[in-house]
């Protein structure tokens, strides 16, 4: 190729064309940073809402950059630094208010790393055992100093996720797809994390203003000992990560589609042969040092490939010499700890065929279809709008678990009244120096539904009128999506005796529903059930998101203990749903808190309050024609329906009240068949056993 510069510019042009066409676009990038940094956002404002400010939470990674593809399947990277805790350098910054931590490294320490010393917690001495909690992991060395190990959180996690604790490195995680780590930050650059800075460059990056953030960035002491020690566990690596989120958005779109691309040639190429342990970040490392070696003249679309060769020749250069540089950190080798030396001539062999014949390799890779696509075989591939369509269903789905999580979280919490509007009241304090202003906003107006119906809940129970400002609370809500407020409220209307006017406002939600809505809920492991058509995506594509949820989504409708005069009295059992062993060991303590409430799709309920209204009121064809409409659903959109055995046993509850308890015991039957645990059906069983 390099004796043919048409050639290579014509496959640089194709080549940056594909990738356009499976995501890597400068308006996808863009939407993926946003999304992942307003969830970022979003995690530290719960914290602040609910008063457990202990960490301060980032979003690191793929997905926060915006460098990965649909086939990628990239995990999402979370770092939370502990605030009660502090590292210092020198006795006289020790803090009374926080746990200190003394870091300690000499000429022995291995670099990258260092250990931390557990410091007294009323004065600026050297702790002991002996005042130390006998939980809390600790160990002496040879100075007799108290040294805190890098396992010391795994206990209380392991308490917390149980058989769900991954362990990826320093992750610790409940979820595959999920990697947490738990970190302490220091504020400031520690010794080597100079590096950046100090050592010669050519000058034209990173950019000037850029290195001017970058050094006042702070560093991260992460809970890993060095690969090579023999006390690794009571070491702690020091990690830059802020400093590299700013580089990385500092790159064009060029720049990315060849970190993108060389990533694609990692995980088709060297992980087979070595799997992760040839990391993202090593070829992050080298596009790094690429761009600040070569000059910015051949980061154009036309020279892709010639960039992604520099890539790989970087690269290659490390292999042959068996070290690999940290591009912000003096002294280390990113190779160590992961490749043997036995595996450097295999991985140079490939690496060097792949700059000599890299459109042989090109053509080869499967992933995302570029070895079909680069060639135009003619094989049906998806198209750059469907792709498109599908990273905006990715990041609307974190939009929406953002959005929907200050309730989320109230409403699990069981947060009464009053806690709830304390944090109506944080929630407007914090919008005014947020940069999620708009995400605040529209969570408030669930808060307000939260509030609304725990309010009638409690004029209810008391036998009193709902008042004029409940309600205003309702029409407050109204708009936090397109039916949840309003089957809330007309749940309390049912509840409360008011069957016209539940009547009423059930027919007026049923009119705002169209073919294009979108059926979601927050629970864990139902959240990615959810199915947008095309339409409605391309709403998410070209609306604000907030707008998006006012007129086509339709969220789940929960209530919890504090609500339950407001909800019908069938659905109180789904509160109850955990009753014997079994169905404790299948459930998480932590993800699984949803099962306390009531959760139920929004069109299911819909359809289940016009039948026991219709009932209430005597219209009996209406009554049958909703049984009708709620058999339908079950049969036409049970793909899509999230809580499929809720679905099931309103429709048996139904059956039940038709006096049918034939047909009642066997949709409760089908029920538990789907969920044979945590499922409300198994009492609704019992009960029309005892019955009989």
């Amino acid at each position: 190729m390099d004796r043919d510069p048409e050639g290579r510019h014509v496959m640089s042009l194709r080549l940056s064309r594909v990738l356009s066409d499976i995501g890597v676009t400068k308006q996808m990038v863009s939407r993926r940073r946003r999304s992942f940094l307003v969830f970022e956002g979003i995690l530290n404002a719960v914290d602040t809402i609910s008063n457990k400010r202990y960490c301060d939470t980032f979003v690191f990674g793929s997905q926060s950059e915006g460098t990965t593809t649909l086939d990628m399947n990239s995990d999402l990277d979370g770092l939370q630094s502990i605030k009660v805790c502090r590292v210092i350098l020198d006795w006289a910054d020790w803090d009374p208010e926080k746990l200190c931590f003394l870091l300690l490294k000499n000429e022995h320490t291995p670099p990258q790393h260092c250990r931390l010393q557990v410091l007294k917690y009323d004065c600026p001495m050297p702790a002991t055992l002996d005042m130390l909690p006998a939980l809390m992991d600790v160990e002496k060395d040879v100075d007799n100093r108290v040294l805190l190990k890098n396992t010391w959180m795994d206990g209380a996690i392991q308490l917390l996720l149980g058989r769900q604790l991954i362990k990826r490195g320093p992750s610790r995680s409940g979820h595959k797809s999920i990697d947490i780590i738990i970190a302490f930050r220091y504020s400031g650059l520690l010794f080597e994390c100079n590096f950046l800075f100090t050592r010669p460059k050519p000058g034209h990056w990173p950019r000037s203003e850029i290195l001017t953030k970058a050094r006042q960035s702070d560093t991260f002491l992460v809970p890993q000992g060095h690969a090579e020690s023999d006390q690794s566990e009571l070491e702690w690596r020091f990690g830059t990560p802020l400093i590299e989120r700013l580089l990385m958005f500092d790159l064009n779109i060029l720049q990315i589609q060849v970190y993108t691309f060389i990533k694609i040639l990692r995980i088709t190429f060297f992980k087979p042969l070595v799997g992760d342990r040839l990391s993202t970040f090593h070829f992050k490392t080298a596009l790094l040092f690429t761009l600040e070696a070569y000059p910015p003249e051949i980061w154009q679309e036309r020279n892709l490939m010639r960039c992604v060769i520099c890539c790989l020749k970087t690269l290659q250069r490390w292999f042959n010499l068996r070290h690999c540089p940290h591009y912000t950190i003096s002294g280390v080798d990113l190779f160590v700890g992961k490749l043997r030396r036995w595996e450097f001539p295999l991985l140079l062999a490939v690496l060097s065929d792949m700059i000599d014949n890299i459109m042989d390799f090109v053509s080869q890779i499967q992933m995302e279809q570029i070895g079909e696509r680069i060639v135009d075989r003619p094989r049906t591939v998806s198209t750059r709008y469907q792709n498109t369509l599908a990273t905006v269903r990715i990041c609307f789905g974190s939009d929406m678990l953002k959005i929907f999580g200050i309730y989320f979280m109230s409403t699990t919490g069981e947060n009464n009244i009053f806690k709830t509007r304390d944090i109506i009241i944080k929630v407007r304090e914090i919008i005014f120096e947020s940069d999620i202003l708009a995400v605040l906003q529209h969570a408030e107006k669930w808060l307000y539904q939260y509030l609304a119906s725990m309010a009638a809940s409690t004029c209810l129970q008391r036998n009193q009128p709902i008042s004029p400002d409940i309600y205003r609370l309702y029409e407050a809500s109204l708009d936090s999506d397109l039916t949840s407020s309003r089957l809330k409220l007309a749940s309390m209307m049912y509840c409360s005796g008011q069957y016209e006017k539940a009547k009423l406002v059930l027919a007026y939600t049923e009119r705002l529903l169209h073919t294009d809505v979108l059926q979601w809920c927050a629970c864990p492991g139902r959240s990615t059930k959810f199915a947008p058509t095309e339409r409605f995506l391309q709403k998410a594509y070209e609306l604000p998101v907030s707008e998006v949820i006012k007129r086509h989504v339709a969220c789940s409708v929960v209530f919890n203990s504090l609500e339950i005069c407001c909800v019908p009295g069938f659905l109180v059992y789904e509160m109850h749903r955990t009753i014997s062993p079994e169905d404790f060991q299948h459930r998480n303590s932590i993800i699984d808190k949803w099962m306390d409430l009531v959760v139920i799709d929004s069109k299911l309920f819909m359809f289940y309050l016009q039948y026991l209204t219709f009932r209430q009121l005597g219209e009996e064809e209406r009554r049958l024609g909703a049984l009708h409409k709620l058999k339908n659903y079950l049969r036409v959109e049970h793909r899509g329906c999230v809580h499929i055995e809720t679905a099931l046993n309103v429709v048996g509850h139904c059956y039940e009240l038709e006096n049918r308890y034939d047909m009642a015991l066997a949709w409760y039957r089908i029920s538990l068949r789907y969920f044979p645990y945590n499922n409300a059906a198994r009492l609704h069983i019992m009960r029309l056993l005892q019955q009989a």
